[in-house]
């Protein structure tokens, strides 16, 4: 995209400025990239004491005026801009400060959480695989604290956590899955009874996988015919674990062993099509694809939360529960958390979180290279009336620096966060 250096008197209302080599902490609108909409605006920019902004022709309406040619009209006294009205931009763009810090706070708090889940979790499958007493009362315990979360808050929603390469135990497959799965339960209206079922057979799901090698599951690249045939067994030999579990409700054995049964009878173990499959494992089978996509085994391998969704809706659809597959893409959102999006004002961030009553309008963080990546902004377009996502974009087709700034990851996991 185009841009050049002009003189703020030659600004009209219609074009499309960035204010060049200033913090957004340094003045005072909300974003550093607008259209001038009036003479009071360009007015402002000047009592700022702003001599040159950069012009982007591409978002304008008109081109700015070629002095000495055409000079913009003065506007009269009584019109024209006060310390007052720069001071209450400053009180809005403060308060609006106060909000971002509290949401960053509030993530802080989830992610750390979230990390303890995954402690809690790692132990409770220790302890269900040895079989000590209690195992399944601890299991059980987790996953309610997950059902409550899920039913008695009036929204729940799903944020992004970033995992770096160093952190990459944070990362927890089958916290993902269990995750995703309850928020389609959620939007299915399940019961109390169904959610904790749900959550418990997507928490276990791999179980089985305890009992291949684990040079196996860790091998890159393609396996022999008789290596496929051994992973396939996971669901079969989850199945055989759980039955050791005294207590278990056998529906939870059921889900692990139908979890990657498909709706066309192509999937394994047993080729179950249709009605054959449990419903609560074909919301599991969705979950588990779409974290496979986002976080492949190898990276480069890896879809977008966007592409994945669309690859699943666009190809893979006859795989699914189509119902459950449109409840999953209702509650990730148009623009899933992790999708890399282009703003109307021509800024680039990230999807951090889905807004369940507005799902054209995410949390998004900003790439904004004036701005340090520890207090990257994070903005709700639902409260930007004249700002919305443009375009979703690869990741390959990111500037190197955009790249590191928003997404220096490993894996994805989400977390749940209760409207606050």
């Amino acid at each position: 995209m185009t841009e050049y250096r002009i003189p703020v008197e030659h600004l009209r209302p219609g074009v499309f400025i960035r204010l060049e080599k200033t913090s957004w902490f340094d003045h005072p609108f909300l974003f550093s990239n607008f259209k001038i909409k009036d003479q009071k605006h360009v007015q402002l920019i000047q009592r700022l004491g702003i001599s040159h902004v950069l012009c982007i022709p591409e978002k304008s309406d008109v081109l700015p005026l070629n002095a000495p040619e055409q000079e913009p009209a003065s506007l009269p006294v009584e019109e024209q801009i006060s310390q007052d009205i720069i001071d209450h931009l400053w009180a809005i763009k403060n308060e609006r400060t106060l909000r971002l810090r509290q949401k960053k706070e509030r993530i802080a708090r989830c992610e750390k959480h979230f990390s303890t889940c995954i402690s809690h979790f790692n132990a409770i499958e220790r302890n269900l695989l040895s079989g000590t007493d209690q195992s399944l009362e601890e299991a059980l315990n987790f996953v309610q604290r997950l059902t409550d979360l899920f039913l008695k808050d009036r929204e729940s929603t799903l944020h992004l956590m970033h995992v770096t390469a160093k952190e990459e135990a944070t990362y927890s497959h089958p916290m993902n899955v269990a995750i995703l799965s309850m928020m389609v339960g959620k939007e299915a209206r399940l019961t109390e009874s169904d959610m904790t079922t749900l959550g418990l057979g997507a928490l276990l799901h791999d179980i089985g996988k305890n009992r291949i090698p684990k040079k196996l599951l860790k091998k890159r690249g393609e396996r022999t015919r008789p290596e496929q045939e051994i992973l396939r067994q996971h669901p079969v030999f989850g199945v055989e674990m759980l039955s050791e579990v005294d207590a278990l409700s056998s529906r939870v054995a059921t889900i692990v062993g139908h979890h990657h049964e498909q709706m066309d009878g192509s999937g394994y173990p047993k080729g179950l099509d249709g009605s054959a499959i449990d419903p609560l494992a074909r919301i599991v089978t969705i979950a588990d694809a779409y974290d496979n996509h986002c976080n492949h085994a190898d990276p480069m391998d890896s879809m977008t939360p966007y592409l994945a969704l669309s690859h699943m809706f666009g190809h893979q659809k006859h795989l699914f529960d189509v119902e459950d597959l449109t409840l999953f893409i209702r509650c990730l959102g148009i623009y899933p958390p992790g999708t890399v999006v282009e703003l109307s004002n021509g800024d680039i961030g990230m999807v951090m979180a889905v807004n369940p009553k507005s799902q054209l309008n995410p949390s998004v963080m900003l790439y904004d290279p004036d701005v340090p990546k520890k207090e990257a902004l994070i903005v709700d377009l639902v409260d930007e009336q004249d700002l919305k996502v443009e375009k979703s974009i690869r990741l390959t087709q990111l500037p190197q620096e955009a790249h590191d700034y928003l997404s220096p990851r490993a894996k994805f996991t989400y977390y749940v966060d209760p409207t606050q």
